[in-house]
Order: C-alpha cells, then sequence, then structure tokens
C-alpha cells in the first residue's frame, strides 16, 4: 500500500514537471521566434548594430556641437535698433542706428541718416562696448538697448 501510494506521488510529481516543462518550452518556443518571425539572435544582432549607429550619430552630433560652442561667442547675439528724426521740422523717424555685437561686445554701430534729397550712412567699430569714434547719443542708446538682457 505504501509503495503504490509512493508511485502515485511519482507520477503526480512527473506530471506536474512535465507540465512545467511544456509550458517552458512553449514560452521558449515564441521567445526564439518572435512576433515577425525572427529568431531572438537575429533581433539582438540588428538590435546592437543599431546601437552601435546610435554611438556614431551621437559622437557626430556632439562634435557639431562642441563647434558651434567653439563659433558662438563671434556670432552676433546682441542687436538693438534706434530710430529717430535727425531733423526736427521735417519728416518723420525714417533715420536709425542699429548696433551688431557678438558675445564678446565687438561688432558695428551703424547709423543711417534719411533726408529729403539724400541718404547718408555712417558705420563704427565696436570693440568691448566702446568705439575709437565718438558716438552719438542714439549710437550710444542702441548699443545700451543691444546690451539690455533679454527676458
Amino acid at each position: 500500500m505504501l509503495l503504490a501510494f509512493l508511485v502515485l506521488v511519482a507520477l503526480s510529481w512527473a506530471a506536474y514537471i512535465e507540465l512545467r516543462y511544456q509550458r517552458l518550452a512553449r514560452s521558449f518556443r515564441a521567445l526564439m521566434l518572435g512576433r515577425a518571425g525572427a529568431d531572438l539572435e537575429s533581433v539582438l544582432l540588428d538590435h546592437v548594430g543599431r546601437m552601435g549607429q546610435a554611438e556614431q550619430t551621437i559622437g557626430a552630433v556632439l562634435q557639431r556641437l562642441q563647434n558651434l560652442e567653439t563659433k558662438q561667442p563671434s556670432q552676433v547675439q546682441h542687436v538693438g535698433l534706434v530710430r529717430f528724426n535727425p531733423f526736427q521740422d521735417k519728416g518723420g523717424d525714417q533715420s536709425f542706428v542699429i548696433a551688431l555685437l557678438d558675445g564678446h561686445t565687438d561688432g558695428v554701430v551703424i547709423s543711417c541718416l534719411h533726408s529729403r534729397v539724400d541718404l547718408k550712412l555712417y558705420a563704427k567699430a565696436i570693440i568691448g562696448g566702446q568705439s575709437m569714434i565718438s558716438l552719438t547719443p542714439e549710437e550710444r542708446e542702441a548699443i545700451a538697448r543691444a546690451m539690455k538682457p533679454k527676458m
């Protein structure tokens, strides 16, 4: 009787192990075949290849970013514009001054004086926010507007 009971327990245990094995084997086959019929190895190799391409792309983007950061202080970053009327009794605010400065506050201030008969254009170099040539009040205001922090 005891022997029959042990055989029954052993058969039950074997059936349980077989059932678990079948489930595991089915899961493994599904994993290896994948959804699109590709096996796990080819999916992983494809993924590794795409990761290598992504690393190369990121490296190229970082290099371009470093180049831009190096050049950025030399680009025009500050612009100030002042419109005015140099002739009190004639015309409107057709004349203007524009200041174009880089990150080092170097650049140019351009003045345009408009009258009924002609147009005069002047440019003055700006180094460190200052000019070697005397500036008009409008030119100083254009530089101040250019340097004013943007919100």
